[in-house]
């Protein structure tokens, strides 16, 4: 056969159930719907997604042009590359300056530090002491500090005879939300504001200066149907508060900067990203507006929820992970935190290596040279279609009850996330979603020296005659775990004992090791210990193991036959020779063997559906580890 037939040679396209033919075998049977997925936000998702099922409407959609879904500009990150949003602190002003300068000859191209520092009484001046703001942008969040520190970034601006730019900007409904208290006088306090809005103008015309913080929804628990949904019912609010105290649409929609969490569900947060343009562009037919006003500004952090203070390296890999889907999913700003983050405990180290984790995707990925990578992945395309007309019937259902202040007062939002964060600890609970380091894979060695075991979302504003609400609940997933761990922790260092328990092995090591590994596993998850015998065979053996061993609880480990042949008999002459002798069995039975061992005195089963946070807590109170 010659070159030229070889280049003439076309391969059948298969079919769709041809594709289920050949998945259907390789599954030994079983229905490719089995490998079907539901989401927290309400989607299903599928094994294969194909050119039919993607939305008609987004082949027509360019970057730049109205929806916005593609980008809002159409060259991407070709001529604008993301901004590096990293806060540098210090004990002083001057010494959070040194740092900032030294981060800006170092990769970072725009000024950010936490509002904490002039809270606290850091002035605005040496803050931004030798920084060229006619050169650099700015980006702080001012948590109820934006009218206060008014004055100093105007005297700052005048020093330097510059037109600030980039965002100084706090998001008022997110600040009450986490101080459980929403102003008596709604009317008021938005007056002061779009007054305050108006006079950031003489510090920068371009400023971004009304924030709308998803962020903390998404660490109440939010899915991402929800933080888009109560996003776009805050911005609302906004654009009618400033509309009512005489601000234009165009003019209060230009000054809104939108700042959006990321998770590990990397398709779910490109398609998040992508699906609130869409969203924020259709509004602006509602409003009656040019969409060109309305071209999305959005600032990705990454997930304070799915942080962990046990294992804190793997934090590196989680906010990699979630950094690269922002960048996919087209952003304005970029803020990674710290490995450590959790703990509070920053160091040069870990900043570097998250400012650093920007340069690497910028640099060696290659995604700055591509408009809107996801574009034309047919997974991404539908996704970002269903999420994008789930969010826009909850916003709809949202305005009409009145609005987001109505379902706040209410405690409907809150009730709502909180639905959302209970299934997810319940899974992490039961290990149907694993955290490395923390419900799997725990590192025994690793201990926590310095943090809290709970973030504190800090506010700065201060409500005149206050109206209670619910607050949003902020807490890590990982912290149903790392409470008890530090318990164990505790009970080690202030009374010199450490939590453990026995693992009675039966038989040879290829019968026992499955199972002793996997209790030695779950159990380290609570900062327990195992001590283990050799292969027991007889009765006699694992009583003289409990003899020598001297603790009160232990897991039997071995095959479903050692079970069936062995265990009734050893849990029975045990429990003659140990009476409070506590025993567990590792792995589910078949209900009568069950019903027999829990008879001859078994306390619990240990297997892959327990909930883990509970048989630890049992363990954990029945050691004495209060």
């Amino acid at each position: 056969m010659d070159l030229k037939d070889v280049k003439n040679i076309s391969f059948p396209k298969p079919s769709l159930d041809e594709w289920k033919e050949a998945a259907e075998t390789s599954l030994k049977g079983k229905s490719v719907e089995t490998l079907k997925t539901n989401t927290y936000e309400g989607i299903t998702l599928h094994p294969l997604y194909t050119e039919v099922a993607s939305s008609a409407n987004t082949k027509a959609e360019l970057p730049g042009f109205a929806p916005f879904t593609r980008g809002i500009t159409p060259t991407g990150y070709y001529e604008k590359p993301w901004l590096v949003v990293q806060p540098v602190s210090g004990v002083t002003a001057e010494e959070a300056n040194e740092k900032m300068l030294v981060a800006l000859e170092r990769g970072q191209n725009i000024v950010v530090y936490p509002v904490q520092l002039l809270a606290e009484g850091a002035r605005a001046a040496n803050l931004f002491n030798n920084i060229p703001l006619k050169e650099l942008p700015v980006f702080i969040d001012l948590k109820g500090k934006q009218k206060e520190l008014l004055p100093q970034f105007k005297a700052v601006a005048n020093q330097q005879d510059a037109q600030m730019t980039g965002v100084l900007a706090e998001d008022p409904i997110a600040e009450w939300l986490v101080r459980g208290q929403l102003p008596e006088d709604i009317e008021k306090y938005f007056a002061e504001w779009a007054q305050t809005i108006q006079d950031y103008q003489q510090v920068g015309p371009d400023l971004k200066s009304v924030l709308v913080n998803t962020a903390i929804f998404h660490n109440g628990g939010a899915n991402a149907v929800q933080e888009l949904a109560y996003g776009l019912a805050v911005a609302v609010q906004y654009v009618l508060e400033g509309q009512k105290q005489g601000l234009s649409i165009r003019d209060i929609a230009e000054k809104i900067v939108f700042s959006f969490a990321v998770d590990s569900n990397y398709f779910m947060s490109i398609a998040k990203l992508r699906a609130a343009r869409r969203l924020w562009a259709g509004l602006a037919e509602a409003f009656e507006e040019d969409s060109a006003y309305f071209k999305m500004t959005i600032h990705a952090v990454t997930s304070e929820l799915t942080e962990t203070l046990y294992d804190q390296h793997v934090n590196i890999l989680r906010t990699t992970n979630q950094a690269f889907a922002a960048a996919i999913g087209g952003i304005q700003y970029l803020q990674i935190h710290p490995f450590n983050h959790a703990s509070g405990a920053f160091n040069e180290l870990s900043e570097r290596i998250a400012r650093n984790t920007h340069l690497i995707l910028k640099e060696e990925t290659n995604i700055t040279t591509v408009v809107d990578p996801a574009g034309g992945s047919w997974y991404v395309e539908q996704l970002t279609d269903e999420l994008a007309e789930k969010a826009w019937t909850k916003f709809l259902e949202i305005e009409e009850a009145g609005g987001i202040l109505e379902a706040i007062k209410h405690g409907a939002l809150q009730a709502d996330l909180a639905e959302v964060y209970q299934a997810r600890i319940q899974n992490a609970a039961l290990r149907k979603e694993s955290i490395i380091g923390t419900n799997v894979y725990p590192n025994p060695t690793d201990k926590i020296t310095t943090g809290s075991t709970y973030e504190k979302q800090e506010s700065y504003m201060v409500v005149e005659e206050p109206l209670a609400i619910t607050p949003i609940k902020l807490q890590r997933i990982s912290s149903q775990f790392e409470q008890l761990r530090l318990r164990s922790e505790e009970c080690k260092k202030n009374d010199g004992i450490t939590p453990k328990i026995g693992l009675i092995n039966l038989n040879e090591l290829k019968s026992y090791k499955p199972r002793a590994d996997f209790v030695k596993g779950l159990v380290a998850a609570g900062g327990i210990e195992t001590d283990e015998s050799t292969g027991c065979q007889t009765s006699q053996e694992a009583v003289d193991y409990i003899a020598d061993s001297q603790l009160s609880i232990y897991c039997i480990c071995g095959s479903d036959s050692d079970y069936a042949d062995k265990a009734e008999a050893i849990v029975k002459e045990i429990k003659r020779q140990s009476p409070d002798t506590k025993l567990y069995v590792a792995g589910k039975q078949p209900g009568e063997l069950e019903s027999v061992l829990l008879k001859a005195g078994v306390g619990n089963f240990i297997h892959v559906k327990t909930n883990v946070v509970a048989i630890l807590t049992e363990l954990l109170q029945e050691l004495g580890v209060n």
